[in-house]
């Protein structure tokens, strides 16, 4: 079985796109490619590499073969920027496969993650079988998470990363979608915008607060009815893959492990973040690549 990894970077990351004032840290150049790329592909590292760059890297070390692209119907970049890499033989030796999430007639922004993971799937029929890792492309998962996921013994599984481990301000962990699992530690639910007692009793039970950073590892035959049948949220109006994974563990119980982690993950969601991800690069891949 090949090592897979999906990276989805499709959003149309509007929380990046949105003014930001007090920005004297960080290059004008970075803050137009931040109004006009995807996220993951800002130049926020040495010699003006990318955060995929580096998911790549990462993918590399961890020993993985192929990494497929999900990318937005208007993003003219990426495929390009990728292709040019593996014709230079510079990707590390991985794979670089393309997916496009198309957008319906009667929308303007794509459907959500639930959806973009089903179209990549669709457009990769080799994909439909066996297991990869689902990951964002704005978020940076460490070797050591990769090789959690793929090595775990369960088809499926999520990393819960320690909310104390998380290098964000605390009203932003609280918008985080905190994992509960059972006493055999596996998953019984997601549960997005926790309510402060939900927290508080997972606390209790488990002795640490687990939150999503959208890090899974599953089987594709097994989660794509569970995407074909995700419905779109009443209020956000997207289909989103952890409703998904939901369906998955209503439908065969104890079919998605929980791998807790505690450490940070970077994470570039709005232009504040571009500094703050740019000094854990220099300081902690330093002439890495």
């Amino acid at each position: 079985m090949k090592k897979r990894i999906l990276i989805l970077a499709g959003g149309v990351a509007s929380r990046m796109k949105k003014a930001a004032e007090n920005l004297q840290n960080v290059d004008a150049k970075l803050i137009e490619q931040a109004d006009t790329l995807t996220k993951g592909m800002i130049s926020v590292g040495q010699d003006g590499k990318s955060l995929i760059d580096y998911e790549l890297y990462n993918a590399h070390l961890a020993g993985f073969e192929e990494l497929l692209l999900l990318l937005h119907p208007e993003d003219n970049f990426t495929q390009a920027y990728y292709e040019n890499l593996m014709a230079k033989d510079k990707t590390f030796g991985l794979r670089i496969l393309f997916a496009t999430q198309y957008i319906a007639e009667d929308r303007v922004k794509p459907a959500g993650t639930a959806d973009a993971v089903l179209q990549a799937l669709q457009q990769h029929k080799e994909w439909q079988k066996g297991r990869f890792i689902i990951l964002n492309s704005d978020n940076l998962y460490s070797v050591n998470a990769l090789n959690l996921l793929w090595n775990c013994k369960s088809d499926n599984a999520l990393i819960s990363y320690g909310k104390s481990a998380l290098e964000f301000p605390e009203e932003r962990i609280k918008a985080f979608a905190v994992i509960r699992t059972n006493d055999e530690g596996f998953l019984e639910n997601i549960i997005e915008k926790p309510e402060e007692e939900q927290t508080k009793a997972i606390e209790m039970k488990d002795g640490r607060v687990g939150v999503s950073m959208n890090a899974f590892v599953m089987e594709a035959s097994q989660l794509i009815p569970c995407l074909e049948n995700t419905p779109f949220h009443p209020v956000r109006n997207e289909k989103e893959l952890p409703y998904a994974v939901s369906l998955l563990v209503h439908k065969i119980p104890n079919s998605v492990y929980v791998i807790p982690l505690d450490e940070n993950v970077p994470d570039l969601t709005s232009k504040y973040d571009i500094s703050i991800v740019q000094e854990y690069l220099e300081r902690e891949y330093q002439n890495t690549f």
